[in-house]
């Protein structure tokens, strides 16, 4: 069947998008994780005592999302805790959330290995500088 659709570069990007989180999904499932909770892991440890609507800010996800994504990491006692004043807390990892997101970079940088082996060498390097010129403002 002809698919004039390979041609169009947002479908091609959606359709790479989509087969490559698949792939991440299904390695960090072994560590009982998510995409967006490693991504939740990494912000923190690199912004301890950020808040949860910086997280927000940073992800561009909506803070009604955010919650029980925060909620289901304090759970697995991967957070703590501090209160920045009366209404809002810093969160920073925990050892256990330190050592589950040096579990999660290793498998994280064996998927990136695999993403970038599917990419011709010569154009490795312009990537990641090509697809943020599409979401960067």
């Amino acid at each position: 069947m002809k698919d004039p659709l390979r041609s169009l570069p947002g479908y091609a990007l959606r359709r790479a998008s989509a087969a490559m989180m698949e792939d991440l999904g299904q390695r960090l499932n072994v560590l009982d994780l998510r995409t967006t909770d490693v991504s939740v892991l990494i912000l923190i440890d690199a912004n301890p005592g950020v808040t949860q609507s910086g997280l927000c800010r940073a992800l561009g996800i909506q803070r009604a999302n955010m919650t029980p994504l925060i909620a289901r990491l304090d759970k697995r006692n991967l957070l703590e805790r501090t209160a920045v004043d009366g209404r809002s807390h810093g969160l920073a990892l925990t050892k256990a959330g330190q050592l589950l997101l040096s579990q999660a970079r290793k498998t994280i940088a064996a998927h990136e290995d695999t993403l970038l082996s599917r990419i011709p060498e010569e154009h490795r390097a312009h990537l990641v500088p090509a697809l943020q010129a599409l979401w960067n403002d």
